[in-house]
């Protein structure tokens, strides 16, 4: 995933024309990649900056285990959860898993929901830091019931600018969402770098399907 790899890849392409570059990641994160590609028109995941962040909300991102470069997360995250004369306030970070992660069991408040939930949680916390900042709020099903959605809500606002959302959803809509909340909390320059883009994942799971698909039918050369 290296520049350089990236490169050579390129190079090989163009010496030969009919190549496709058709990549698959064990785990997909194509529906972060869509999302961001039809929010900002760039098909890449940006940095994301831990240890910028005072309120820090995951929707499943298991970002101290597994999600993305969750070693390098870990370490930023663990400069937030310090405090000393330099750095007096501590992070709040907010959790809404369906099963235990590192980072659920690390969290100030942990909530569990149900994978079916994943796409009314994140509609719900648009629509709640939407109404705090006189942003227009979407159509979707209330969870009034759900614990520490309004408390997380209240902190990303206190802090914005220095909030962060992340979600471990394969669901672009979902992705699209966690985009527009991150939009109005003014994190991106902050918490969320989009100069500095991962090359960690890319794969495309449309064209992997579609490759696969080629394959069947006997379209695929080599």
């Amino acid at each position: 995933h290296s520049p350089s790899t990236l490169k050579l890849i390129e190079d090989f392409k163009a010496k030969y024309p009919g190549t496709r570059h058709v990549q698959y990641d064990e785990v997909s994160y194509s529906g972060m990649l869509m999302a961001n590609e039809a929010c900002y028109g760039k098909k890449a995941i940006p940095s994301y900056q831990f240890d910028k962040a005072s309120t820090i909300v995951s929707l499943g991102a298991d970002f101290l285990g597994t999600w993305l470069s969750s070693s390098e997360y870990a370490k930023q995250y663990s400069k937030t959860r310090k405090i000393s004369e330099k750095n007096p306030a501590m992070s709040k970070h907010f959790q809404f898993e369906s099963i235990m992660s590192l980072a659920g069991a690390n969290a100030d408040y942990r909530t569990m929901i149900k994978p079916s939930q994943e796409g009314l949680v994140v509609s719900n916390l648009y629509n709640l830091v939407a109404g705090k900042l006189g942003a227009a709020s979407i159509s979707t099903t209330q969870l009034s019931d759900l614990p520490n959605l309004k408390l997380a809500a209240e902190n990303l606002v206190k802090t914005k600018g220095y909030s962060l959302v992340v979600s471990g959803s394969n669901d672009p809509a979902v992705q699209i969402l966690v985009n527009a909340i991150n939009n109005l909390l003014a994190s991106y320059g902050s918490t969320i770098d989009t100069s500095r883009k991962s090359n960690v994942k890319l794969g495309n799971d449309a064209a992997f399907a579609d490759f696969v698909s080629k394959v069947k039918d006997g379209s695929v050369g080599a």
